[in-house]
C-alpha cells in the first residue's frame, strides 16, 4: 500500500516540573525553564496516518486491510486518526451495490474475517502491477473514475474501528454542477448509508484544490470552495447522527501563489464550516530529488517557514481557528525510491 504520514499539528505540551541545564563546555549558570503551567496541549492523536484513496482503485485491495498482522501493526499506532483520502479521492464515486435499512448494527465482529495468508501474498503481488499502472496516471495526469461500494465503506470502517483508529473519509470535491458549485449528491447517498450502519467517522471535501486545473481542468476558487463545505457542514447538521462529527479542509498544498489565495478565500467563507484548517506540506519532488537535498538545511527549513505562513494566514482571517498539518512526508510522488524509505529521510 501506499502510505502517507498525516501530522495532526494542534499545539506543545509543557508539564508542571521545571527543567535546569547545565553547560559542562561553558563557564556560566545553570539555565533554567519554567514549565510550571501549561501553554499548549497536544491531542493525543497529533500523529497520525494517511491510507492513500488509491487502494481502492480496485475493491479487491480493500482487502489487505484485513490483514491481521496490518491491523495489530495499526493498534500500535493508536490514538490516531485514519484518514483515507488523497488525489483520487476527487475521482472516486460512491455507487451502492445492495439496499440497506436504517436500522443497521455496524461491522462484524473483529474477531470474523481474517484475510487468509495465500490471499493478502496474492493481493500484495497483484498490487505491484497496480502501482504501475497508478504512477503512469500521476505522470499523465488522466485520472479514470473510480466507483466504489459499501464493500471499501465497510471494510475501512472494520479496519480503524478494530485497530482502535478514528476515521477521517475524503468525499470527492470534483462532482460539479454546471455553475461550478459542488454536487452533493453523491455525498447525501454515502452519508445516508454511512449513518443507516451507524459508521462514526470524520469527513473531508476534496483534496489540494491548488491542483484540480493540472488533474481535471477544473478551476475551483477559495471562495466557492468554502461555500461548499458550508453546504457539507448542511447536511452533516440535518443528519441525525453526523451533527456533531468532525470535518476538516481544505487539505491545501503548500501555500504559494493562487494556493494562498485559496486559502484566504476558504477561509473567508468556509471557516466556520469546518473544525480545523488543514494543509500538505512536502520537501521535494520524488522523481527528481536527490541525496544532496534530503540533506540541504534550506530545504528541511521549508517546513517551519511555511507553517509560519500558514499560521499567520488563519490568524489573520479567523483566528482561533485549529490549523492541522495533514499530509506530509519527505517526497510527493509516492515518494523518492533509495531515500524515502531510508536513514537519510529521518531529518525529514
Amino acid at each position: 500500500m501506499k502510505c502517507v504520514s498525516v501530522c495532526v499539528v494542534l499545539s506543545l505540551l509543557c508539564h508542571t516540573d521545571g527543567v535546569h541545564i547545565r553547560d559542562p563546555n561553558r563557564n556560566s549558570s545553570d539555565v533554567s525553564v519554567d514549565l510550571s503551567a501549561v501553554i499548549r496541549r497536544v491531542d493525543r492523536r497529533f500523529l497520525s496516518v494517511t491510507i492513500d484513496a488509491s487502494l481502492a482503485s480496485e475493491e479487491k485491495f480493500m482487502y489487505l486491510l484485513s490483514s491481521p498482522k496490518i491491523r495489530t501493526l495499526a493498534r500500535a499506532l493508536t490514538p490516531a486518526f485514519l484518514r483515507f483520502g488523497g488525489t483520487r479521492q476527487d475521482f472516486m464515486v460512491f455507487t451502492p451495490q445492495r439496499r440497506h435499512t436504517d436500522s443497521g448494527v455496524g461491522a462484524a465482529s473483529c474477531d470474523e474475517g481474517d484475510l487468509p495468508s495465500w490471499l493478502e501474498e496474492k493481493l500484495k503481488k497483484d498490487w505491484t502491477q497496480q502501482q504501475l499502472i497508478l504512477m503512469r496516471e500521476d505522470l499523465q495526469r488522466k485520472y479514470r473514475r473510480v466507483k466504489f461500494t459499501e464493500f471499501t465503506v465497510d471494510l475501512l470502517h472494520s479496519f480503524t474501528n478494530c485497530s482502535g483508529m478514528d476515521l477521517i473519509f475524503g468525499l470527492n470535491a470534483l462532482l460539479r454542477t454546471a455553475d461550478n458549485t459542488w454536487n452533493s449528491s453523491n455525498a447525501g447517498s454515502l452519508l445516508q448509508y454511512c449513518e443507516s450502519r451507524r459508521y462514526k467517522m470524520a469527513w473531508e471535501l476534496g483534496n489540494e484544490p491548488n491542483s484540480y486545473e493540472k488533474k481535471a481542468g477544473i478551476r475551483v476558487d477559495g471562495a466557492q470552495l468554502g461555500h461548499d463545505f458550508t453546504r457539507l457542514r448542511e447536511m452533516m447538521t440535518e443528519s441525525k447522527f453526523y451533527h456533531d462529527a468532525g470535518l476538516y479542509g481544505p487539505d491545501v498544498g503548500q501555500p504559494r501563489d493562487h494556493r494562498a489565495d485559496i486559502l484566504e478565500g476558504f477561509l473567508q467563507t468556509g471557516a466556520e464550516a469546518v473544525d480545523a484548517c488543514t494543509w500538505h506540506h512536502y520537501y521535494v519532488n520524488g522523481r527528481d530529488t536527490s541525496l544532496d537535498d534530503f540533506l540541504d538545511p534550506d530545504i528541511l527549513n521549508t517546513l517551519a517557514v511555511k507553517i509560519d505562513k500558514v499560521l499567520e494566514e488563519v490568524k489573520l482571517v479567523s483566528p482561533g481557528k485549529p490549523v492541522w498539518l495533514g499530509e506530509t512526508s519527505s517526497a510527493y510522488g509516492g515518494g523518492a525510491v533509495g531515500l524515502s524509505d531510508t536513514f537519510a529521510a529521518g531529518f525529514m
